[in-house]
């Protein structure tokens, strides 16, 4: 339902994008379409494949630890490059105005994908830790007192790979019945 309703909001929304440009008297469509068949055009022929490259590039290059920080701090970095990049070039800035455009854009730039790298470094750092650290002592094995995770198959012993009875006729200590009278042991199909 929920779908339906933004599809609906979509549609209706990009059907008065339309009808404006259509009717505005300022408009220019050709321009207006140039500008959207550049855009699509360097999105679908320059930036994915790069994206697909750098993607691919990283999975062959880097261990699965350090993957995801690398590719979120690559991500950031390429979206407020993109964002910047309008106030670097300067475009349309006026030159009897000098406050139009009044900072250095590319020193602020510099700086916060300086502070997106830090970041990234440590969470590395961290990850790197936390696998050589599980390296050195092994996966920390589950007790029997906390229970499986949900969908882990198979009983809290199993979970935590110790060694499970065999079944009797008593019931279990969770509650549900075993073979004996008054239940099939199909809950302990798995076990």
């Amino acid at each position: 339902m929920i779908r339906r309703v933004l599809l609906a909001v979509g549609v209706l929304v990009m059907g008065y994008a339309v009808y404006g440009a259509l009717t505005d008297p300022a408009a220019r469509p050709v321009g207006q379409v140039v500008f959207l068949a550049t855009v699509l055009g360097t999105h679908d022929l320059l930036v994915m494949p790069a994206a697909i490259g750098v993607g691919w590039l990283l999975s062959r290059l880097l261990p699965g630890w350090a993957r995801g920080p690398v590719q979120a701090g690559l991500f950031t970095t390429a979206v407020l490059t993109t964002i910047a990049l309008p106030f670097l070039i300067g475009n349309g800035h006026p030159p009897d105005n000098p406050s139009a455009l009044p900072l250095d854009y590319g020193r602020g730039l510099a700086i916060v994908v300086a502070a997106v790298w830090v970041v990234v470094g440590g969470l590395v750092l961290r990850r790197l830790v936390m696998a050589r650290t599980q390296a050195a002592v092994g996966p920390v094995p589950r007790t029997s007192d906390r229970p499986a995770p949900r969908g882990a198959g198979g009983s809290t012993r199993r979970a935590a790979n110790l060694p499970v009875p065999p079944r009797t006729g008593r019931p279990s200590p969770r509650g549900a019945s075993g073979p004996g009278p008054g239940g099939s042991g199909a809950e302990h199909a798995d076990d």
